[in-house]
């Protein structure tokens, strides 16, 4: 994934060739043994492989390959060549997945008002209630609309309002893991702390958010709605709430700083998903092990970060990745308030403008204009059928230097 550093200096960008790293060898290495043993170790905790996931797989294992077609950029003034890949399109690519939805982020400006107030709020469970959702298959993607319901009724009811008309601005997701893998599901939303009125426009601001009060709030929607879903009975409800004396936590952050810093920060809590190739720091083949960092505390006051590491079972690694990956249509990130109006139309633009947004943001550099002379590249699609012959076509007059393929007359011959 693109990832952009709070730091102002960049790394310099270098265009990736055919796609590679640790996570996708392990995929590629172990899949046919994976799936050979998964039904005996791994169905019964996890569940079976359905068509989807095994399609998710395929497109991984393919991600990056120059016979699957690419984007062609060719600066009309040097001749220089930068190719690009098609995106594999599997949610479970850590490299194209990923991409796209910190693209998503870089333009939140379509989507967000940065002029309002906005919280970054985290809605969690107790451990004891997660291994009962992950033991009874507890759906917990019912978590977001109920989270951000929660949230905005809260809203409005400490501002002393009614009806539709007054509005908050949400988006929301759920994380159904922890940092270390663990079954942990939780719902992360980024709402305003001031509510709009649609139809003038009026923004009702320092609106008080009863920040205790909120935990009480949550536990019984959600317990309620644990009984509702028969996942939990009455006696059930009654014993957690009672175990429970102070509530379900509910973490309130606020985001503040410029327009730029809102969306960062957004993209920051937001785009990361579950895991990302960066977390990992070994994976050993013979041993059939993987070993990654993850962040296992932030200090509220500081902001500090500190990390663990975990060595985990290949296969273990392969089976939780998978019982993770959202399943293909369910929207995994949702819009409520002011922030559904021309929500489809904003999200078209985005999707247009990812690729080289999301490169000029980690590297302060726009990978469509060429490194050499600085003109604007034209850019070409080659499907798979043409693919083969124009890298062939190519290679013969051009060379390979920082990712870009460039003309042998502006560099020495091969011998």
């Amino acid at each position: 994934m693109y990832c952009a550093s709070a730091c102002e200096e960049k790394t310099g960008y270098t265009p990736a060739l055919e796609r590679w790293n640790m996570y996708r060898s392990v995929w590629i290495r172990h899949w046919p043994e994976f799936k050979a043993i998964y039904q005996h170790k791994f169905e019964a905790m996890y569940g079976p492989f359905d068509d989807e996931k095994l399609d998710e797989v395929k497109k991984l294992i393919a991600c990056g390959k120059f016979s699957n077609g690419f984007q062609r950029h060719t600066c009309p003034d040097c001749g220089t060549v930068l190719i690009v890949p098609f995106t594999c399109k599997s949610r479970l690519c850590l490299s194209c997945a990923r991409k796209r939805l910190f693209g998503w982020t870089l333009n939140l400006s379509f989507i967000m008002n940065s002029s309002l107030k906005h919280s970054h709020v985290t809605f969690t469970v107790p451990g004891t209630v997660s291994k009962m959702l992950f033991e009874r298959k507890y759906e917990p993607e019912q978590m977001i609309n109920l989270a951000a319901n929660v949230f905005r009724n809260m809203l409005l009811s400490s501002a002393k309002l009614k009806g539709m008309e007054c509005q908050p601005g949400i988006l929301a997701t759920l994380h159904k893991s922890g940092n270390g893998l663990n079954y942990n599901p939780h719902v992360h939303l980024i709402g305003t702390m001031e509510v709009v009125d649609i139809k003038t426009g009026e923004v009702f601001e320092n609106v008080y958010m009863p920040y205790k009060t909120i935990r009480y709030v949550w536990q019984k929607a959600f317990l309620n709605h644990l009984v509702k879903k028969k996942i939990i009975t009455d006696v059930e409800r009654n014993c957690l709430t009672e175990k429970y004396a102070n509530g379900f936590h509910v973490y309130f952050q606020p985001i503040t700083g410029n327009e730029n810093d809102v969306l960062f920060r957004t993209a920051e809590y937001i785009a990361t998903g579950y895991f990302h190739n960066s977390q990992i720091t070994a994976v050993d083949h013979w041993k059939k092990t993987i070993t990654f960092k993850y962040k296992n505390w932030v200090d509220k006051n500081t902001r500090e970060k500190s990390f663990k590491t975990k060595t985990m079972d290949i296969y273990e690694f392969m089976a939780k990745m998978l019982y993770f990956l959202p399943d293909k249509h369910r929207k995994m990130i949702r819009y409520y308030g002011i922030y559904t109006h021309g929500i489809k139309a904003k999200l078209a633009e985005i999707d247009r403008r990812t690729w080289a947004k999301a490169i000029e943001k980690s590297f302060n550099v726009n990978p469509e204009i060429c490194p050499d002379c600085m003109a604007l590249m034209i850019k070409d699609t080659v499907y798979s059928f043409m693919a083969d012959a124009e890298i062939k076509k190519l290679v013969k007059t051009h060379g390979i230097r920082g990712g870009y393929f460039k003309p042998y007359h502006r560099q020495l011959k091969p011998p």
